[in-house]
């Protein structure tokens, strides 16, 4: 999960006080408004996004805040082949831990960091219970977390109903006049080549 965002500065922010959480879950549901829906498909990259909408249990645990929840969207993509608006309804779990990072840098983390410095290769990626986000200004910000995750679950390559699995190459309408179709436009250039 990217750690590159600003505290209050996403997309979907909702904004919790970490001194609201204490060691009983507390259960908060949240809901994208019209403006945030916008943003968001902006930041996505995708035509819209009809609803959103999380719900997300916070708890205190070994001195960091654990987050866990569902994120409900209904978006709309374009098709990878035809462009036509594909819309589709979503529903992703996450997790997420938040921990303060003027305390001490814990010890997993400072060690997979000498060992990758030692071995002169990248550093592990670890657990989020092990490495948290950060709780900045006394506030942790579970709307980006359900945003990182919405983001995950989108689907790569959208298909409207009846496009075309792949697209066939070839000069315009050579299926009519029974002409060899190639499955690339690398197929072409060798052909082109193998002609001169």
């Amino acid at each position: 999960m990217p750690k590159s965002y600003t505290q209050g500065a996403s997309e979907w922010s909702y904004v919790v006080q970490a001194e609201d959480v204490g060691h009983e879950p507390k259960t908060i549901r949240f809901e994208a408004s019209e403006q945030e829906r916008a943003d968001l498909a902006r930041r996505l990259a995708i035509l819209s996004v009809e609803e959103a909408d999380a719900t997300v249990t916070l708890q205190r645990a070994s001195g960091m805040i654990h987050a866990m929840g569902v994120v409900h969207a209904a978006v709309v993509q374009s098709c990878v082949a035809t462009l036509a608006p594909v819309r589709t309804v979503l529903e992703e779990e996450f997790e997420g831990w938040f921990g303060d990072k003027s305390s001490a840098v814990s010890f997993a983390k400072a060690r997979s960091e000498r060992d990758a410095k030692k071995a002169h290769v990248e550093a592990e990626i670890l657990e989020e219970s092990v490495d948290p986000e950060p709780i900045t200004g006394g506030k942790i910000d579970v709307g980006e977390l359900a945003t990182q995750y919405l983001s995950l679950a989108l689907p790569p390559y959208p298909r409207a109903e009846g496009a075309p699995e792949r697209h066939e190459f070839g000069p315009k309408g050579a299926k009519e006049e029974g002409a060899s179709l190639r499955k690339s436009p690398f197929e072409a250039l060798k052909d082109w080549k193998e002609k001169r």
